[in-house]
Protein backbone atom coordinates (compact mmCIF):
# COMPACT_ATOMS: atom_id res chain seq x y z
CA UNK A 1 0.00 0.00 0.00
CA UNK A 2 0.88 3.40 -1.09
CA UNK A 3 1.39 6.15 1.87
CA UNK A 4 0.02 9.73 0.92
CA UNK A 5 2.26 11.12 4.76
CA UNK A 6 5.68 11.22 5.27
CA UNK A 7 6.07 13.00 7.85
CA UNK A 8 4.95 11.65 11.34
CA UNK A 9 3.17 14.59 13.97
CA UNK A 10 2.58 14.71 17.55
CA UNK A 11 0.05 16.61 19.10
CA UNK A 12 -0.71 16.73 22.00
CA UNK A 13 -3.93 18.55 23.49
CA UNK A 14 -5.00 19.01 27.22
CA UNK A 15 -9.17 20.04 27.36
CA UNK A 16 -10.49 19.79 30.44
CA UNK A 17 -9.56 17.03 32.54
CA UNK A 18 -8.43 14.61 29.88
CA UNK A 19 -5.33 14.45 28.00
CA UNK A 20 -5.50 13.97 24.03
CA UNK A 21 -2.78 12.74 22.13
CA UNK A 22 -3.08 13.03 18.49
CA UNK A 23 -0.26 10.57 15.97
CA UNK A 24 -1.09 11.76 12.63
CA UNK A 25 0.93 8.82 10.72
CA UNK A 26 1.64 7.18 7.45
CA UNK A 27 0.71 3.69 6.92
CA UNK A 28 -1.69 1.31 8.24
CA UNK A 29 -3.24 3.30 10.75
CA UNK A 30 -3.66 6.74 12.69
CA UNK A 31 -3.84 7.15 16.53
CA UNK A 32 -5.56 8.84 18.69
CA UNK A 33 -5.34 7.95 22.50
CA UNK A 34 -7.73 9.59 25.55
CA UNK A 35 -6.74 9.10 29.07
CA UNK A 36 -8.20 10.90 32.07
CA UNK A 37 -5.23 12.70 34.20
CA UNK A 38 -6.39 10.43 37.47
CA UNK A 39 -8.32 7.91 38.83
CA UNK A 40 -9.54 7.30 42.42
CA UNK A 41 -7.90 4.04 43.59
CA UNK A 42 -9.74 0.73 42.86
CA UNK A 43 -11.80 2.47 40.18
CA UNK A 44 -12.34 1.76 36.57
CA UNK A 45 -10.59 4.32 34.35
CA UNK A 46 -11.66 4.33 30.44
CA UNK A 47 -9.15 5.13 27.95
CA UNK A 48 -9.85 5.01 24.23
CA UNK A 49 -7.97 4.65 21.35
CA UNK A 50 -9.20 5.98 18.24
CA UNK A 51 -7.76 4.60 15.00
CA UNK A 52 -8.04 4.69 11.34
CA UNK A 53 -6.61 3.10 7.90
CA UNK A 54 -5.56 6.37 6.05
CA UNK A 55 -7.53 6.97 2.37
CA UNK A 56 -4.80 4.65 -0.14
CA UNK A 57 -3.63 5.26 -3.96
CA UNK A 58 -5.74 2.86 -5.52
CA UNK A 59 -2.96 0.21 -7.51
CA UNK A 60 -2.55 -3.23 -7.95
CA UNK A 61 -1.70 -4.88 -4.40
CA UNK A 62 -4.06 -6.95 -3.00
CA UNK A 63 -6.27 -6.30 0.06
CA UNK A 64 -4.50 -5.96 3.28
CA UNK A 65 -5.79 -8.86 5.42
CA UNK A 66 -4.43 -8.79 9.47
CA UNK A 67 -5.66 -8.95 13.17
CA UNK A 68 -4.96 -6.12 15.04
CA UNK A 69 -3.03 -5.72 18.08
CA UNK A 70 -3.33 -3.48 21.13
CA UNK A 71 -0.11 -3.12 23.73
CA UNK A 72 -1.13 -1.05 26.91
CA UNK A 73 1.75 -0.57 29.64
CA UNK A 74 0.91 -0.12 33.38
CA UNK A 75 2.39 -0.55 36.94
CA UNK A 76 2.62 -3.88 37.87
CA UNK A 77 0.53 -3.68 41.54
CA UNK A 78 -2.59 -2.97 38.88
CA UNK A 79 -2.87 -6.41 38.55
CA UNK A 80 -3.95 -5.29 35.11
CA UNK A 81 -3.82 -8.88 33.36
CA UNK A 82 -6.98 -10.06 35.60
CA UNK A 83 -8.91 -6.30 35.86
CA UNK A 84 -8.55 -5.01 32.27
CA UNK A 85 -10.95 -5.55 29.23
CA UNK A 86 -9.99 -4.49 25.20
CA UNK A 87 -13.05 -3.81 22.76
CA UNK A 88 -12.46 -2.67 19.27
CA UNK A 89 -15.62 -0.94 18.02
CA UNK A 90 -16.19 -0.39 14.43
CA UNK A 91 -19.25 0.20 12.32
CA UNK A 92 -17.38 -0.95 9.34
CA UNK A 93 -15.64 -4.10 10.61
CA UNK A 94 -18.45 -4.55 13.50
CA UNK A 95 -17.08 -5.07 17.28
CA UNK A 96 -15.25 -7.76 19.42
CA UNK A 97 -13.53 -8.34 22.32
CA UNK A 98 -9.69 -8.42 22.20
CA UNK A 99 -8.28 -11.20 24.16
CA UNK A 100 -4.71 -11.09 26.15
CA UNK A 101 -1.82 -13.13 23.99
CA UNK A 102 -0.75 -16.04 26.45
CA UNK A 103 2.34 -15.52 28.04
CA UNK A 104 3.74 -18.46 26.40
CA UNK A 105 3.53 -17.35 23.01
CA UNK A 106 6.52 -15.95 21.27
CA UNK A 107 6.86 -12.83 19.32
CA UNK A 108 8.09 -13.71 15.99
CA UNK A 109 10.62 -11.39 15.51
CA UNK A 110 12.21 -11.13 18.86
CA UNK A 111 11.47 -15.07 19.95
CA UNK A 112 10.52 -12.78 23.40
CA UNK A 113 7.07 -13.65 24.63
CA UNK A 114 4.58 -10.46 23.73
CA UNK A 115 5.21 -8.38 26.98
CA UNK A 116 9.25 -8.64 26.80
CA UNK A 117 9.31 -7.72 23.40
CA UNK A 118 6.86 -5.05 24.02
CA UNK A 119 9.14 -3.66 26.82
CA UNK A 120 12.00 -4.15 24.55
CA UNK A 121 10.90 -2.03 21.68
CA UNK A 122 9.29 0.88 23.83
CA UNK A 123 10.82 0.60 27.28
CA UNK A 124 9.32 2.42 29.89
CA UNK A 125 9.06 5.85 28.47
CA UNK A 126 9.35 8.90 29.95
CA UNK A 127 8.59 7.17 33.35
CA UNK A 128 12.04 6.60 35.61
CA UNK A 129 11.37 3.88 38.04
CA UNK A 130 10.99 0.80 36.18
CA UNK A 131 7.80 -1.23 38.12
CA UNK A 132 5.79 -1.73 34.59
CA UNK A 133 4.36 -4.13 32.52
CA UNK A 134 3.20 -4.41 29.11
CA UNK A 135 0.02 -6.13 28.69
CA UNK A 136 -0.94 -7.21 24.70
CA UNK A 137 -4.08 -8.01 23.56
CA UNK A 138 -5.03 -10.02 19.64
CA UNK A 139 -8.39 -9.30 17.39
CA UNK A 140 -10.32 -12.91 17.44
CA UNK A 141 -11.19 -11.96 14.09
CA UNK A 142 -9.23 -11.37 10.98
CA UNK A 143 -9.51 -7.64 9.13
CA UNK A 144 -9.18 -7.00 5.80
CA UNK A 145 -8.32 -3.56 4.20
CA UNK A 146 -8.79 -2.52 0.75
CA UNK A 147 -6.89 -0.07 -1.51
CA UNK A 148 -8.02 3.60 -1.15
CA UNK A 149 -10.36 2.91 1.98
CA UNK A 150 -10.73 4.95 4.79
CA UNK A 151 -11.65 2.80 8.08
CA UNK A 152 -12.00 4.20 11.20
CA UNK A 153 -12.48 2.84 14.45
CA UNK A 154 -11.97 2.61 18.31
CA UNK A 155 -10.55 0.45 21.14
CA UNK A 156 -11.60 1.23 24.29
CA UNK A 157 -9.73 -0.45 27.51
CA UNK A 158 -11.07 -0.70 30.52
CA UNK A 159 -8.65 -1.04 33.60
CA UNK A 160 -9.06 -1.04 37.07
CA UNK A 161 -6.26 0.64 38.58
CA UNK A 162 -4.39 0.19 41.49
CA UNK A 163 -5.07 0.73 45.42
CA UNK A 164 -1.55 3.08 45.56
CA UNK A 165 -1.25 6.56 45.38
CA UNK A 166 0.78 6.97 42.33
CA UNK A 167 2.08 9.24 39.45
CA UNK A 168 2.92 7.65 36.18
CA UNK A 169 2.79 7.83 32.20
CA UNK A 170 1.11 5.08 30.54
CA UNK A 171 2.02 2.82 27.58
CA UNK A 172 0.05 2.64 24.43
CA UNK A 173 0.37 0.97 21.05
CA UNK A 174 -1.91 -0.45 17.87
CA UNK A 175 -0.25 -2.70 15.37
CA UNK A 176 -0.67 -5.84 12.71
CA UNK A 177 -0.39 -8.80 13.28
CA UNK A 178 0.83 -9.37 9.56
CA UNK A 179 3.99 -6.89 10.60
CA UNK A 180 4.49 -7.95 14.57
CA UNK A 181 7.13 -6.14 16.37
CA UNK A 182 9.67 -5.65 13.38
CA UNK A 183 12.11 -2.97 14.70
CA UNK A 184 12.33 -0.64 11.81
CA UNK A 185 8.52 -0.85 11.50
CA UNK A 186 7.16 2.74 11.79
CA UNK A 187 4.22 2.25 9.09
CA UNK A 188 2.17 -0.17 11.13
CA UNK A 189 3.09 -0.06 14.53
CA UNK A 190 1.93 3.92 16.23
CA UNK A 191 2.62 4.11 19.99
CA UNK A 192 2.40 6.48 22.61
CA UNK A 193 2.93 7.71 26.37
CA UNK A 194 0.25 9.57 27.97
CA UNK A 195 1.02 12.92 29.75
CA UNK A 196 1.00 11.85 33.86
CA UNK A 197 -1.85 9.59 35.20
CA UNK A 198 -2.69 10.01 38.89
CA UNK A 199 -4.48 7.51 41.59
CA UNK A 200 -5.53 9.56 44.36
CA UNK A 201 -6.82 8.52 47.07
CA UNK A 202 -5.42 5.47 47.80
CA UNK A 203 -3.15 4.08 50.21
CA UNK A 204 0.67 3.70 51.07
CA UNK A 205 3.49 5.47 49.87
CA UNK A 206 3.13 7.43 47.41
CA UNK A 207 4.98 6.44 44.77
CA UNK A 208 6.59 9.16 41.81
CA UNK A 209 7.67 7.21 38.74
CA UNK A 210 8.23 10.14 36.74
CA UNK A 211 9.77 12.96 38.57
CA UNK A 212 13.54 12.99 39.51
CA UNK A 213 14.02 12.12 43.03
CA UNK A 214 16.36 12.90 45.95
CA UNK A 215 16.08 9.44 46.99
CA UNK A 216 14.67 6.26 45.07
CA UNK A 217 14.85 2.51 46.25
CA UNK A 218 14.99 -0.64 43.93
CA UNK A 219 13.65 -2.51 42.82
CA UNK A 220 9.76 -0.70 44.16
CA UNK A 221 8.72 -3.33 45.88
CA UNK A 222 10.30 -5.98 48.13
CA UNK A 223 10.62 -7.74 51.44
CA UNK A 224 12.99 -7.17 54.34
CA UNK A 225 14.71 -10.49 53.43
CA UNK A 226 15.43 -8.78 49.67
CA UNK A 227 18.86 -7.10 48.53
CA UNK A 228 17.24 -3.59 47.65
CA UNK A 229 19.80 -0.23 46.43
CA UNK A 230 19.37 3.29 47.75
CA UNK A 231 19.91 5.99 45.07
CA UNK A 232 20.85 9.72 46.26
CA UNK A 233 21.01 12.03 43.58
CA UNK A 234 22.52 15.15 45.32
CA UNK A 235 22.47 16.93 41.45
CA UNK A 236 18.57 17.77 41.95
CA UNK A 237 18.97 20.72 43.96
CA UNK A 238 21.33 22.11 46.65
CA UNK A 239 21.49 19.96 49.75
CA UNK A 240 23.75 19.89 53.08
CA UNK A 241 25.65 17.27 51.36
CA UNK A 242 26.28 19.07 47.50
CA UNK A 243 29.87 19.61 47.86
CA UNK A 244 30.99 16.57 49.65
CA UNK A 245 31.47 12.64 48.29
CA UNK A 246 31.74 11.14 51.72
CA UNK A 247 27.80 10.36 51.93
CA UNK A 248 26.12 7.67 54.17
CA UNK A 249 23.26 5.70 55.30
CA UNK A 250 21.08 6.23 58.69
CA UNK A 251 18.40 4.03 58.85
CA UNK A 252 16.00 2.89 61.45
CA UNK A 253 13.48 -0.42 61.08
CA UNK A 254 10.09 -0.45 62.23
CA UNK A 255 9.14 -4.12 62.52
CA UNK A 256 5.73 -5.32 62.66
CA UNK A 257 5.28 -5.49 66.36
CA UNK A 258 6.25 -1.36 66.44
CA UNK A 259 10.19 -2.48 67.77
CA UNK A 260 12.39 0.60 66.63
CA UNK A 261 16.14 -0.75 64.93
CA UNK A 262 19.06 1.79 64.27
CA UNK A 263 22.29 2.19 61.95
CA UNK A 264 24.34 5.06 62.57
CA UNK A 265 27.81 4.11 62.15
CA UNK A 266 29.72 5.38 60.11
CA UNK A 267 31.71 2.54 58.25
CA UNK A 268 32.19 1.23 54.44
CA UNK A 269 28.86 -1.12 54.97
CA UNK A 270 27.28 2.43 55.01
CA UNK A 271 28.81 4.37 52.85
CA UNK A 272 27.56 5.56 49.32
CA UNK A 273 29.39 4.50 46.39
CA UNK A 274 29.85 7.86 43.95
CA UNK A 275 28.62 6.71 40.63
CA UNK A 276 29.33 10.30 38.45
CA UNK A 277 26.90 13.19 38.05
CA UNK A 278 26.60 13.71 41.24
CA UNK A 279 24.81 10.80 42.44
CA UNK A 280 25.26 7.81 44.87
CA UNK A 281 24.09 4.18 45.73
CA UNK A 282 24.41 1.47 48.57
CA UNK A 283 23.10 -1.99 48.27
CA UNK A 284 21.88 -3.28 51.24
CA UNK A 285 20.32 -6.47 52.66
CA UNK A 286 17.75 -4.62 55.46
CA UNK A 287 17.36 -7.58 58.10
CA UNK A 288 21.32 -7.84 58.08
CA UNK A 289 22.08 -4.08 57.99
CA UNK A 290 20.07 -3.96 61.17
CA UNK A 291 20.39 -6.93 62.77
CA UNK A 292 16.91 -7.93 62.77
CA UNK A 293 16.04 -10.48 65.52
CA UNK A 294 14.78 -13.84 63.81
CA UNK A 295 11.03 -13.48 65.40
CA UNK A 296 10.86 -10.40 63.99
CA UNK A 297 9.84 -8.65 60.40
CA UNK A 298 10.92 -5.70 59.39
CA UNK A 299 7.21 -3.47 58.56
CA UNK A 300 8.81 -0.36 56.88
CA UNK A 301 12.41 1.73 56.50
CA UNK A 302 12.60 5.25 57.46
CA UNK A 303 16.19 6.69 56.43
CA UNK A 304 18.44 10.21 55.55
CA UNK A 305 22.08 10.59 53.85
CA UNK A 306 24.27 12.38 56.13
CA UNK A 307 28.07 13.37 56.33
CA UNK A 308 30.96 11.63 57.77
CA UNK A 309 30.05 13.69 60.64
CA UNK A 310 26.64 13.24 60.70
CA UNK A 311 26.06 17.05 61.64
CA UNK A 312 24.87 17.63 57.93
CA UNK A 313 21.60 15.30 57.31
CA UNK A 314 19.47 15.27 54.50
CA UNK A 315 15.64 13.32 54.49
CA UNK A 316 12.09 13.25 52.00
CA UNK A 317 12.88 17.05 50.01
CA UNK A 318 15.67 18.05 51.26
CA UNK A 319 13.89 18.22 54.74
CA UNK A 320 14.35 17.07 58.42
CA UNK A 321 11.37 13.92 57.67
CA UNK A 322 12.77 10.79 56.71
CA UNK A 323 12.78 9.28 53.34
CA UNK A 324 10.10 6.09 54.41
CA UNK A 325 10.19 2.45 52.21
CA UNK A 326 7.38 0.21 53.40
CA UNK A 327 8.10 -3.71 52.33
CA UNK A 328 5.32 -5.64 50.53
CA UNK A 329 5.14 -8.19 48.08
CA UNK A 330 6.74 -8.04 44.64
Amino acid sequence: MKKLLKNIKLVLIIAGSFLVIFLANCGLTSLTVEAPSEANANQVAVFTLNCGTEPRIVNTDPPYTTKLIVGFMVPKSWNAAQNTTVELISSEKGNSTLVLIPSAEKEVVSGLSWPDAAKKRFGIGPNLLDDFEWLVYRSVPTYTFNNNEDIKFKVKISSKVGSENSLCRLGFFVLSSKENLRPEDTDYTKYAFSNDFSVVNGSGDFVDYVNPQLAKVEPVKSLDNDFISLTFDSGILETGLSNTDDIYLEARGITESGQQISVSTKVDKTRLKPLGGKKYRIDIWPRGLLNVPDNEKLARLEYYFTDQTGSAKVGYGNTADPFKYTFKCP
